[in-house]
């Protein structure tokens, strides 16, 4: 028997009506505040979970990282493309689940004047990534991959990926110039990674458009952050901590909620001290840096 969890309640458009009111508590989190917006047009969004239901997604990657120690300095370059479907698979008041299956993955990374196949990104090929969700769409954990190294890799890029398929709606009607806010803490994709995302996200509406001819609203999404954990780079591992930036735009169906396109670039700082966790010869200070573009679009 289908189990259904409406958030918001139906779409509505209010044309040429002036809103001008301190909204509080509208993020999809429940603990994130609002500023005043004016707009001659606004949209209440409705997202659902229904069990059994099923989305598609594409998801491309491209990133650099570089590592700088005495006597040691290196750079990769990393291009990804996965295609997954996603399935809804247990929707409960208390919490809802869904399986993310990779139907396709592929990759490269360069080093230098050479590029090679990612064989740890095609190794997620027919694999499946369990979501654990509140009913109001916050990704709570994952499970399901544990030990995988794409996962595992560089400085967790491809959780920052995946935890941007369900971004944060407010309650009330969105409206152009409507600012929210959202904590920003992404749970550790896996057991082995034991890195520590925390900040906060910014979101702003700037406007209403058609995107794969589907009614959206627009939302620039700034994002603040500091890190500590695992990165990885090469095969060498280091224990290190820093700050990030992510600044994006993002597109979400004012028909059903569901995220329809999203394109975001990353830049993260970070240093650690001491050896290597995967080589002891890895020794002193370790500055790190990586920039990536993300982008999800609806299939």
């Amino acid at each position: 028997m289908n189990a259904r969890v409406t958030l918001v309640a139906a779409a509505a458009l209010a044309a040429l009506v002036a809103v001008s009111a301190m909204v509080a508590g509208c993020a999809s989190g429940g603990g994130g505040t609002a500023a005043p917006a004016i707009s001659s047009e606004s949209v209440t969004v409705t997202r659902t979970f229904e069990q059994g239901q099923s989305m598609k997604y594409r998801f491309k990657i491209e990133s650099q990282s570089g590592v700088k120690r005495i006597g040691y300095e290196q750079s990769i370059a990393t291009s990804h493309e996965l295609r997954t479907t996603c399935t809804f698979s247990s929707v409960t008041p208390e919490k809802v689940e869904m399986g993310m299956r990779f139907d396709y993955a592929a990759g490269s990374m360069t080093m230098g004047d050479e590029m090679m196949a990612d064989s740890d990104v095609a190794s997620l090929r027919g694999k499946e990534l369990e979501f654990t969700l509140t009913p109001d769409g916050k990704i709570t954990g994952w499970a399901g991959l544990a030990g995988e190294a794409v996962l595992e890799g560089g400085a967790g890029q491809f959780a920052m990926l995946l935890y941007d398929v369900f971004p944060s709606l407010p309650a009330e009607p969105m409206a152009v110039g409507m600012t929210w806010t959202e904590p920003y803490d992404i749970p550790d994709i896996t057991t082995n990674a034991d890195r520590d995302f925390v900040g906060e996200s910014t979101y702003t509406v700037t406007g209403f458009k058609r995107k794969f001819e589907i009614p959206c609203v627009e939302i620039k999404r700034v994002i603040t952050f500091e890190f500590e954990g695992r990165a990885e780079q090469a095969g060498e591992v280091w224990l290190m901590s820093g700050r990030g930036t992510t600044e994006g735009t993002i597109l979400v169906s004012t028909v059903d909620g569901r995220l329809v396109w999203s394109s975001s670039d990353s830049n993260m700082t970070l240093e650690g001290e001491g050896a290597s966790v995967a080589s002891a010869a890895a020794s002193g200070t370790v500055e790190m840096g990586v920039k990536s573009k993300l982008v999800i679009e609806m299939l």
